[in-house]
């Protein structure tokens, strides 16, 4: 088998693993769970992952993917589209809410296990560091990217883990009017999908 049709399959895999998960917790996706529902034996999914942890790490990983990619079409709006990548990752529409319910598995299992422990540290310092590329680019003057990225970071996971377990507490419009006022404040310009000065 070719290396793209490995990683395919591993990719496909990891994705069956992720709905597992959202629609069963993170106990349910067993080898065997995730063998039945993609259709191979078990001895096929342990070809391609060695054991539940490492299912549970693929899958983890899918959702940092899913990041990146929104990540790549916010820096790439004219301006760069900060306002709509924090409202990317918010628990407010239905494919994100319910991705959200994975990461707080997760956020539990990193709890007691070092591997996804230091996964989870990996994954929040890359959407930091992500976050400052957006402070950079609309206000390069910013005396401490780290500091406001990290409060529109937190932000972000404050409202989406309300939204969460309440989803009528907060409406879109107040999201995003919460998430523009707050980057108004710490740069010092309006976030409507734009960059202009206050």
């Amino acid at each position: 088998m070719s290396a793209a049709n490995h990683e395919a399959r591993r990719r496909r895999i990891a994705d069956i693993v992720l709905r597992v998960i959202i629609e069963d917790g993170l106990e349910a996706a067993t080898v065997r769970r995730i063998a039945a529902e993609v259709g191979y034996s078990t001895a096929v999914v342990t070809y391609y992952f060695a054991d539940k942890r490492d299912l549970l790490l693929s899958a983890f990983r899918a959702l940092g993917e899913r990041n990146r990619i929104k990540f790549d079409a916010c820096i790439a709006s004219d301006p760069p589209d900060l306002l709509g990548y924090l409202m990317a990752m918010t628990a407010l529409d239905g494919v994100d809410g319910s991705a959200w319910r994975a990461c707080i598995a997760f956020w539990d299992r990193s709890l007691r296990d070092p591997l996804f422990a230091g996964e989870l540290r990996g994954w929040i310092g890359e959407v930091l560091d992500r976050i400052e590329l957006f402070i950079a680019a609309l206000s390069p003057d910013c005396p401490a990217p780290r500091r406001v990225a990290t409060q529109l970071f937190d932000l972000v996971q404050g409202l989406s883990t309300h939204l969460l377990f309440d989803p009528e507490c907060w409406t879109a419009a107040d999201v995003r009017e919460a998430l523009g006022g707050e980057i108004a404040l710490l740069l010092g310009f309006a976030a409507g999908g734009n960059a202009t000065p206050v």
